[in-house]
Protein backbone atom coordinates (compact mmCIF):
# COMPACT_ATOMS: atom_id res chain seq x y z
CA UNK A 1 0.00 0.00 0.00
CA UNK A 2 1.10 3.59 -0.62
CA UNK A 3 1.20 4.68 3.02
CA UNK A 4 3.57 1.84 3.89
CA UNK A 5 6.19 3.67 1.83
CA UNK A 6 5.99 6.85 3.94
CA UNK A 7 8.42 7.24 6.84
CA UNK A 8 8.22 10.63 8.52
CA UNK A 9 11.05 9.98 10.96
CA UNK A 10 11.54 11.02 14.54
CA UNK A 11 12.74 14.61 14.19
CA UNK A 12 10.81 17.82 13.71
CA UNK A 13 11.65 18.05 10.01
CA UNK A 14 8.17 17.01 8.90
CA UNK A 15 6.54 19.63 11.14
CA UNK A 16 8.99 22.30 9.97
CA UNK A 17 8.30 21.42 6.35
CA UNK A 18 4.53 21.55 6.94
CA UNK A 19 4.77 25.04 8.48
CA UNK A 20 7.05 26.13 5.63
CA UNK A 21 4.61 24.88 2.99
CA UNK A 22 1.62 26.30 4.84
CA UNK A 23 3.12 29.80 5.06
CA UNK A 24 4.32 29.79 1.46
CA UNK A 25 0.95 28.56 0.20
CA UNK A 26 -0.91 31.25 2.20
CA UNK A 27 1.39 33.87 0.70
CA UNK A 28 0.91 32.53 -2.81
CA UNK A 29 -2.87 32.45 -2.42
CA UNK A 30 -2.81 36.06 -1.22
CA UNK A 31 -0.63 37.14 -4.12
CA UNK A 32 -2.97 35.56 -6.67
CA UNK A 33 -6.07 36.87 -4.86
CA UNK A 34 -4.74 40.42 -4.88
CA UNK A 35 -3.67 40.18 -8.52
CA UNK A 36 -7.05 38.89 -9.74
CA UNK A 37 -9.14 40.75 -7.11
CA UNK A 38 -10.73 37.66 -5.60
CA UNK A 39 -12.80 39.16 -2.78
CA UNK A 40 -13.47 35.75 -1.26
CA UNK A 41 -9.73 35.22 -0.63
CA UNK A 42 -8.21 38.68 -0.06
CA UNK A 43 -7.04 39.66 3.41
CA UNK A 44 -5.67 43.10 2.49
CA UNK A 45 -6.39 45.10 -0.66
CA UNK A 46 -3.88 46.63 -3.06
CA UNK A 47 -0.19 47.02 -2.30
CA UNK A 48 -0.68 45.99 1.34
CA UNK A 49 -1.89 42.58 0.15
CA UNK A 50 1.11 42.21 -2.11
CA UNK A 51 3.45 43.09 0.73
CA UNK A 52 1.67 40.65 3.02
CA UNK A 53 2.07 37.86 0.49
CA UNK A 54 5.77 38.65 0.02
CA UNK A 55 6.30 38.67 3.78
CA UNK A 56 4.47 35.35 4.18
CA UNK A 57 6.47 33.66 1.43
CA UNK A 58 9.83 35.16 2.41
CA UNK A 59 9.20 34.61 6.11
CA UNK A 60 8.32 30.96 5.64
CA UNK A 61 11.50 30.35 3.62
CA UNK A 62 13.67 32.15 6.17
CA UNK A 63 11.98 30.40 9.09
CA UNK A 64 12.38 26.96 7.54
CA UNK A 65 16.04 27.27 6.66
CA UNK A 66 16.93 28.84 10.01
CA UNK A 67 15.02 26.41 12.25
CA UNK A 68 15.48 23.12 10.42
CA UNK A 69 18.84 21.78 11.60
CA UNK A 70 18.34 18.43 9.88
CA UNK A 71 18.05 19.88 6.40
CA UNK A 72 21.27 18.34 5.09
CA UNK A 73 20.83 15.05 6.91
CA UNK A 74 19.01 12.42 4.86
CA UNK A 75 15.44 12.35 6.08
CA UNK A 76 12.23 13.01 4.25
CA UNK A 77 12.02 11.76 0.68
CA UNK A 78 9.75 12.57 -2.25
CA UNK A 79 6.66 10.71 -1.03
CA UNK A 80 6.76 12.29 2.40
CA UNK A 81 7.43 15.77 1.03
CA UNK A 82 4.58 15.49 -1.44
CA UNK A 83 2.17 14.23 1.23
CA UNK A 84 3.09 17.06 3.60
CA UNK A 85 2.77 19.65 0.81
CA UNK A 86 -0.67 18.42 -0.22
CA UNK A 87 -1.88 18.32 3.39
CA UNK A 88 -0.62 21.91 3.92
CA UNK A 89 -2.43 22.98 0.75
CA UNK A 90 -5.66 21.30 1.87
CA UNK A 91 -5.45 23.08 5.24
CA UNK A 92 -4.44 26.47 3.75
CA UNK A 93 -7.48 26.87 1.48
CA UNK A 94 -10.20 26.84 4.18
CA UNK A 95 -8.01 28.85 6.56
CA UNK A 96 -7.61 31.53 3.88
CA UNK A 97 -11.34 31.66 3.27
CA UNK A 98 -12.17 31.77 6.99
CA UNK A 99 -9.75 34.64 7.62
CA UNK A 100 -10.99 36.52 4.53
CA UNK A 101 -14.60 36.06 5.68
CA UNK A 102 -13.78 37.26 9.20
CA UNK A 103 -11.96 40.35 7.90
CA UNK A 104 -14.81 41.16 5.49
CA UNK A 105 -17.33 40.73 8.31
CA UNK A 106 -15.39 43.09 10.58
CA UNK A 107 -15.26 45.67 7.78
CA UNK A 108 -19.03 45.44 7.22
CA UNK A 109 -19.76 45.76 10.93
CA UNK A 110 -17.47 48.79 11.28
CA UNK A 111 -18.98 50.45 8.21
CA UNK A 112 -22.53 49.89 9.45
CA UNK A 113 -21.61 51.25 12.89
CA UNK A 114 -20.08 54.33 11.29
CA UNK A 115 -23.17 54.81 9.13
CA UNK A 116 -25.42 54.64 12.21
CA UNK A 117 -23.37 57.30 13.97
CA UNK A 118 -23.50 59.54 10.87
CA UNK A 119 -27.27 59.06 10.60
CA UNK A 120 -27.77 60.09 14.21
CA UNK A 121 -25.70 63.22 13.71
CA UNK A 122 -27.71 64.34 10.68
CA UNK A 123 -31.12 64.03 12.30
CA UNK A 124 -32.63 67.37 13.31
CA UNK A 125 -33.11 67.96 17.00
CA UNK A 126 -36.82 68.56 17.83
Amino acid sequence: MFFDLLHFGDGPQAINYFVFCFGAILGTIQMVAVRYERRDLIWLDGPAGSWLSAILIGGSFIWFFVTDQEIFIPGLAGGELFTIFVSAFIVAIPITRIIAFAIARVKVISISATARVETKRKEPIP
